[in-house]
């Protein structure tokens, strides 16, 4: 007979949680596949099956050298097929992982079911759940930095072994964890003004990190005969485009450091988060209190990193707040919610601070003429005003995963991918060698993913810049195939579209069909 019943049925409810939690996100990669990004993740794809197929180098290309970005991901391609969404359950299994990680080392008295609720729904986060990114393993490594500072003083070697190994495997993914270099320094700083400085846990950070760091400077040093050549390459990454700053004068980077931050978390559905992790940072910050103030301090550094953070080293130019990138901020932010959660409930200044905020969420929103989102935040500053309410669990329910769920219809009827497959394969299909087939510049740079059983199909398919290029047009017949998902996620293409045009008919074709269907516009261009 259990001795401790109360123990045991927390721990039960724990896990019903954390298979409600999982089966959620297995739910959501399943039903929730809308096709590849048509960007870095083409990268991402093609260099984990060059790698397993042993033809994968590293070079000057920065990416080529995040090797935790490619090679996972392309270990379950070589052993389940290249398809896309079967790979990305490399980021099903980082997210699964660490939700069962920030579960394990909740302290008991805290509500599981908020924490999960909280990790599992946020729309962005959810999105990236079926991409290959480097961001969603990153998702796991940031969990795992502040658990391990958790067990400083009751296991210090191994935590200190833990929390830098994260740290490395993080920046083999992707530089981005780099922001949290400040939080054993940190966390040293405040260890030692509490007389509580644990010098086995630094010494243990300190060996691991030299001895780590040796080894990587030490391969790009015999590897191209430089120490430093991987920060050489990052700076050599750099370049000027409607998301860089330093080049658009003095006032676009005031803009950048003050008031777009603010705008971006509430756009891109952060604010509600934040809002609601401060009981919880301010609760760590106050009290010291194990895992509250390891999570806050972690959180606070990440946030620092990401209002502050240069994207180069040669000058400085504010990194741009990409959502993608801000997904790792989602397991700190759903913990610190959690710890939080019964002390804004019992604090009517906290409450008022809290519906404030959320009110500015709104307003934002309404500037924006985003109606859904401040619907969104609207819901939740009366969740907050109506906190005692019996039925508040169910109504917080609601809120957070409806969008969610909303989500899935929205991005699959606005990409279509299956049908742009289908046409891709069908167009390349029946194009004969004398006809050129122009497409988006974003789709030929897919091409390998898109139809990537067919080398010839790939041959077939262009860019708008290879038409753009040619001085000389041999063919009497060109099909202008579009993805009209270009307006939504690649404006910019239109003046190539338009260019495109021009060209045609200064070279004397003019348009003899024209057919537009669901997310595909076919125009066909003969010569007069």
């Amino acid at each position: 007979m259990n001795s401790n019943p109360k123990l045991t049925f927390s721990f039960s409810r724990t896990k019903i949680v954390l298979f409600a939690g999982l089966s959620f996100l297995g739910l959501y990669w399943i039903l929730g596949f809308d096709g590849i990004t048509f960007s870095d993740d083409v990268y991402y794809l093609l260099a984990g099956k060059k790698f397993w197929e042993g033809n994968m180098e590293v070079n000057d290309y920065h990416f080529s050298s995040r090797w935790g970005a490619y090679v996972p991901s392309g270990l379950i391609g070589f052993l389940l097929g290249f398809d896309p969404h079967t790979i990305s359950l490399i980021s099903l299994l980082s997210y699964g992982l660490s939700l069962y990680l920030l579960l394990r080392i909740l302290p008991k008295d805290q509500p599981a079911w908020v924490l999960a609720l909280w990790f599992c729904t946020q729309v962005y986060f959810l999105h990236f759940l079926t991409k290959v990114y480097p961001d969603s393993l990153l998702v796991l490594f940031t969990s795992i930095v502040p658990m391990a500072a958790i067990s400083r003083r009751s296991k210090p070697i191994l935590s200190g072994f833990i929390l830098v190994f994260s740290l490395f495997c993080g920046f083999l993914t992707k530089e981005t964890i780099i922001l949290l270099a400040p939080f054993p320094v940190l966390l040293f700083i405040y260890d030692l003004k509490k007389n509580q400085l644990k010098r086995a846990f630094y010494y243990s950070i300190a060996c691991t990190g030299a001895i780590l760091l040796a080894l990587y400077l030490g391969y790009f040093w015999i590897k191209f005969g430089d120490a430093f050549h991987r920060i050489s390459s990052i700076n050599s990454g750099h370049y000027i485009s409607e998301f860089t700053y330093a080049d658009k004068g003095f006032w676009s980077v005031v803009r950048r450091l003050t008031v777009l931050p603010i705008v971006t978390f509430v756009e891109r559905a952060y604010w509600a988060w934040m809002v609601f992790a401060m009981p919880g940072i301010l609760l760590g910050w106050k009290s010291g209190k194990k895992v509250t103030f390891e999570f806050a301090l972690a959180f606070l550094s990440l946030l620092f990193g990401f209002w502050f953070m240069s994207s180069t080293l040669e000058f400085y130019n504010p990194i741009y707040l990409n959502p993608r990138h801000l997904i790792i901020l989602i397991p700190m932010l759903a913990m610190l919610i959690t710890l939080g959660w019964k002390y804004w409930q019992e604090n009517l200044k906290l409450k008022r601070w809290m519906m404030g905020l959320l009110l500015l969420g709104v307003g934002i929103s309404l500037l924006g003429l985003d109606l859904k989102m401040a619907a969104f935040n609207f819901g939740l500053f009366m969740l907050v005003r109506f906190s005692q309410w019996k039925f508040q669990p169910i109504l917080l329910a609601l809120i957070l995963i409806i969008p969610a769920g909303l989500a899935i219809p929205y991005q699959q009827n606005l990409k279509q991918y299956q049908a742009l497959i289908d046409t891709l394969t069908q167009e390349t299909q029946h194009t004969e060698n004398q006809n050129i087939l122009l497409s988006n510049n974003f789709l030929e740079f897919s091409e390998q993913i898109l139809l990537s059983e067919d080398s010839m199909k790939q041959k077939r398919l262009h860019g708008l810049e290879y038409f753009l290029k040619e001085d000389k047009v041999a063919t009497d017949t060109v099909t202008l195939l579009l993805y009209t998902y270009y307006e939504h996620a690649y404006p910019q293409e239109q003046n190539g579209i338009d260019s495109v045009r021009q060209k045609l008919m200064q070279l004397n074709f003019e348009l003899v069909e024209e057919q537009r269907e669901k997310v595909i516009w076919k125009q066909l261009f003969v010569k007069r």
